[in-house]
């Protein structure tokens, strides 16, 4: 897997990264990959506002869950605004 890494990270880099997880426990892993992924949605919400201004942050979440899951489990999705952090 340690070849599948983007070629712009050093080797350095790289083993510092994988370091750091190993030291992680298994909870903070599964904490860390939930931050990544809630943040990767965020980055595709505020991709549809750009591409679309007139949505509100509640369609653009809309649309991205659809996307992600497909629309009939989006539809049981509460519609709601950003999470706080």
């Amino acid at each position: 897997m340690i070849d599948e890494v983007a070629s712009d990270t050093t080797d350095a880099a790289r083993n510092a990264q994988v370091e750091a997880a190993r030291r992680m426990t298994p909870s903070q892993r599964f904490q860390r990959a939930a931050e990544m992924s809630e943040d990767a949605r965020q980055i595709a919400i505020d991709g549809e506002r750009r591409r679309h201004p007139d949505l509100t942050e509640a369609e653009a979440r809309q649309i991205v869950f659809r996307r992600m899951w497909g629309p009939e489990l989006a539809a049981r999705v509460p519609v709601v605004g950003p999470r706080a952090r």
